[in-house]
Formats: C-alpha cells, sequence, structure tokens
C-alpha cells in the first residue's frame, strides 16, 4: 500500500466531530446503571442546564433532561415555626427526546414541591411574573396596613404614607 492510500485509509474511520449548536458544550452522561455496563459518553447541553449528568444517570439516552439552576421562594407562618407552609420554585427545563415539541423546547418550570409542575412557555411565564409582581405590591400593602393597624410606626414608612397620600399623614 503507498502512503497516499495509507492515509486515506486512516483518515476515512475517523469519525468528524458533530458541530456543537450556538449556547451548547458537550457534557459527560453515565448511560446505564452503575456498574460494569454502564457508558460514559457525552452529549450536547445547553449552556443553562446544572443538571450532573454523571451523578444524575439514565438507563437510555431518550430519558435524558436538562434542567436550570432552580429559585425558590418559601412561605412560612407564624403558626408553623420554622417549617415553611408553600414552597414555590422556578427552574428552565426542556427534554430533547419528548414527543412534544413544547416539551423539547425550552420552557419554565414552576412548582411547589408538594403537588403538579405548571409548565409555561416563555410567554406564559412572562405573563404569570406580571401577576407575581402584582401580588407583590399586594402583599407589602398589606403588610403596611397591617403594621399601621397593630400601630407599629418607622418614620420612613410613615413619609413614603404621607407622600403616597399627596401630604396628609
Amino acid at each position: 500500500m503507498d502512503a497516499g492510500k495509507s492515509t486515506q485509509v486512516a483518515l476515512g474511520a475517523v469519525a468528524p466531530f458533530p458541530a456543537i449548536a450556538p449556547g451548547h458544550h458537550l457534557a459527560p452522561l453515565a448511560l446505564g446503571a452503575p456498574g460494569p455496563d454502564q457508558r460514559l459518553v457525552f452529549l450536547p447541553c445547553p449552556d443553562w442546564c446544572r443538571t450532573n449528568h454523571v451523578t444524575e444517570w439514565v438507563h437510555f439516552i431518550e430519558d435524558v433532561d436538562h434542567t436550570g439552576g432552580a429559585f425558590g421562594v418559601e412561605i412560612g407562618s407564624f403558626f408553623n415555626g420554622d417549617k415553611p407552609v408553600y414552597a414555590l420554585n422556578t427552574a428552565i427545563g426542556c427534554d430533547p427526546m419528548s414527543n412534544d415539541p413544547q416539551m423539547r423546547a425550552a420552557h419554565v418550570i414552576v412548582g411547589d414541591e408538594g403537588s403538579v409542575d405548571a409548565y409555561l412557555t416563555p410567554d406564559m411565564a412572562d405573563e404569570t411574573a406580571t401577576g407575581l409582581e402584582r401580588l407583590a405590591a399586594k402583599l407589602r400593602e398589606n403588610a403596611l396596613t397591617a403594621r399601621l393597624h397593630n400601630g407599629d410606626s418607622d418614620p420612613d414608612v410613615d413619609e413614603a404614607l404621607r407622600r403616597a397620600r399627596g401630604g396628609a399623614a
């Protein structure tokens, strides 16, 4: 075999590296249950994904999900001490092997760790955020009203209330 043919054969045996989409990176994935049959493969993973695909192994490639960092708010009650009554959480996610195109696309997950999660398109998430901002404003208004009812006076709050009422305290 001449030198030109051996180079051609050697290059033909090398698989081309797949192009990685912008906003993605190659991440290791443990495929199969831990043990001698588990394999480590690499898959395209969105840059926002915080899932450790090695420690959170899957049996089949179809089971891979991507989840971003979660953010949550806990709501307690003076009747429950330190234990929260509600915990509302949100994260971004996608299920690249889903039959549902909305689940394959990046979407927002909202849940309370105790019931069914809500899956939102980006537009639905924006609409929900607007509602939650209104809820936060009402929550602050209720806190102020409760303070005033209880006689809890804060000079800064009193001044803000005076200004909001047009100058009359």
